[in-house]
């Protein structure tokens, strides 16, 4: 009762989906609703929505495909409220998929490159240390000015655009800091979502997004720490793998 949700329909047609809303509007009538009369195929827009509906001084975000953690919403939360200097402040999370079961330990790489601290005192600093590595934006909790002042918005059209958005929100805070909770866990391989489906589109979303990191990349000087030091690793790892997943003929 301490929480406002914002439920975003991204105009979906699944009936089972719109029944589960219903009831859940039903049985919460103070969550705020907005539907797209039509989909969008991409999570930036109904979360870009949601940034424009909040009303609280702070905020997350949580896809309907992934499950908060216990209190771990509470803890981050706490953090803030203890500490009126922190913008942000994040957890871990637990991915699960058809064969195992792992943490992304972010809380250990904040320590690890931030001199054995949990509080950054400059993310810029940090981001460069940390080779770039981003996180998940549904296990934090942020000022909600720090977007709203600052326009941040999610790409469009794009695929992998809150790898972006995490570096672009790390970059407009003063402080922040991890914590070793869980948030929540992330069902990956999920059948039908944009990073198991493999066609011509997974690329074309994936080039929206590398297209616009650039512009971006260059404005806060980062653009060749990305393409010595991260690029080279995922586009092996995760372009150039997929690659033999779409038609010869579709390679070019």
């Amino acid at each position: 009762n301490k929480m406002e949700i914002i439920m975003i329909d991204d105009g979906s047609t699944d009936k089972k989906t719109l029944q589960i809303i219903e009831r859940i509007r039903r049985r919460n009538p103070d969550i705020i609703y907005h539907r797209f009369s039509k989909g969008s195929g991409s999570a930036s827009r109904p979360r870009n929505k949601g940034i424009e509906m909040v009303r609280t001084k702070y905020l997350t975000f949580l896809d309907p495909d992934n499950e908060a953690s216990g209190d771990g919403y509470k803890y981050l939360l706490d953090e803030l409220l203890a500490n009126e200097n922190l913008d942000l402040v994040l957890g871990n999370v637990i991915k699960e998929d058809n064969s195992k079961k792992s943490v992304l330990n972010y809380h250990y790489y904040v320590v690890t490159n931030n001199e054995g601290e949990n509080i950054v005192h400059n993310p810029k600093d940090f981001l460069i240390q940390a080779n770039l590595r981003a996180h998940s934006i549904q296990a934090l909790i942020v000022k909600s000015n720090i977007l709203q002042d600052n326009n941040l918005k999610m790409i469009e059209g794009a695929a992998g655009q809150d790898t972006m958005f995490f570096q672009e929100l790390i970059l407009h805070t003063n402080k922040f800091k991890a914590i070793p909770y869980v948030i929540h866990i992330y069902y990956a391989a999920v059948d039908g979502s944009v990073t198991t489906t493999i066609k011509k589109s997974f690329f074309d979303k994936y080039l929206v997004l590398e297209k616009e990191r650039v512009p971006f990349l260059r404005k806060h000087d980062l653009y060749d720490i990305y393409v010595n030091q991260r690029f080279p690793y995922y586009f092996v790892n995760w372009y150039y793998k997929r690659l033999s997943s779409v038609p010869e003929n579709e390679y070019k």
